[in-house]
């Protein structure tokens, strides 16, 4: 509100400024005409224009000569008629220039405050998926992560007292099952739910989820962490994480790669703060045209980094592979 104040203020003042310069520039005007006026007549009066023009023009009657003052009046007056027609086509230019002004500013302040109201939204959506997601994490651990165990503990006593050669084939199936689920009970379990930023931070975060991520990869990666957790607010870590965590997977996915190169780091200037994420791999390439795509965690991704006034950006790198791009803006935690 104070910035439109100022805003409102300063376009004020420039108006009053213009408007003052225009009077300024009228009154110049009249009086160069009221000078120029007042020479020419004490030159013709000096110089006795009027009887030597007389005396030219008799020279040549038989031309008519001395009719030609009423074909320049008859010109002068066109002149006038002729800027007096401009003038007021120009005018009705201008008004409507600045009726069409008027609708594009009006219709820009609509469009701040639909892109104001996006990623508002955004942000709400990214915090209601990430409560889903903590609670989806819960009921996984408190119902199926309990009852597997248990199922787990009840097979092993199982197992160690029964001697029916026919029943401990198919108890140790149900046992192998049954940590095949639990395996992934977990998987999905750090999929849903990172590990805690505010416990171990951003770096912590990231170290444990690369690591967990090189059992599927087959090739070497290179990770460069150079950031300050207590710094980083919440919501630009968690927006981090995910970036990281879903570029990850399409590496696993679609890439192919056999080197991966994740950088991570922090710029600090004088009131201006931003982490930017790059992560690299040498693998087949990646369509840069993300909405061509058939998943949608790139283009949630970028919405998020969007919604936080963040950059994201994806290309291919030289001479193969894929480069992708997550800057976002800050204000550091003191």
């Amino acid at each position: 509100m104070t910035y439109e104040y100022i805003m409102e203020g300063l376009q004020q003042l420039k108006h009053h400024t213009d408007h003052n310069q225009r009077k300024h520039s009228i009154k110049r005007d009249v009086v160069w005409i009221t000078i120029s006026s007042l020479i020419t007549y004490l030159v013709a009066s000096y110089l006795d224009l009027a009887e030597r023009y007389i005396d030219w023009t008799a020279l040549g009657e038989f031309y008519q000569l001395d009719e030609i003052i009423f074909v320049l009046l008859v010109f002068c007056a066109g002149l006038i008629w002729f800027s007096t027609r401009r003038i007021s086509e120009l005018s009705l230019s201008l008004k409507h220039n600045l009726a069409m002004q008027a609708e594009l500013s009006q219709n820009n302040k609509k469009i701040r405050q639909l892109l104001n109201d996006k990623q508002a939204l955004v942000q709400r959506i990214a915090l209601v998926r990430e409560s889903e997601r903590d609670h989806l994490a819960s009921e996984l651990h408190d119902i199926f992560g309990q009852h597997l165990a248990a199922m787990d503990a009840n097979l092993t006593v199982a197992l160690n007292q029964t001697d029916n050669p026919t029943l401990q084939p198919i108890l140790e199936s149900v046992m192998d099952s049954t940590t095949v689920l639990r395996s992934i009970t977990r998987n999905k379990l750090r999929h849903l739910k990172p590990p805690s930023l505010d416990s171990i931070g951003l770096k912590g975060a990231v170290r444990e989820l690369v690591s967990e991520w090189k059992h599927a990869f087959q090739g070497s990666e290179h990770l460069s962490l150079e950031i300050q957790d207590h710094e980083i607010p919440k919501a630009v870590a968690l927006s981090i994480y995910r970036g990281l965590q879903e570029g990850l997977r399409n590496i696993s996915r679609h890439a192919n790669a056999d080197q991966v190169f994740i950088y991570l780091h922090q710029f600090r200037e004088p009131g201006n703060a931003c982490i930017q994420l790059k992560l690299e791999d040498d693998g087949q390439g990646f369509n840069s045209n993300i909405e061509a795509q058939q998943g949608l965690g790139l283009i949630s991704i970028r919405e998020r980094c969007e919604a936080l006034d963040g950059e994201f950006y994806i290309a291919s790198r030289q001479p193969q592979g894929t480069c992708l791009t997550i800057t976002i803006p800050y204000d550091p935690i003191i």
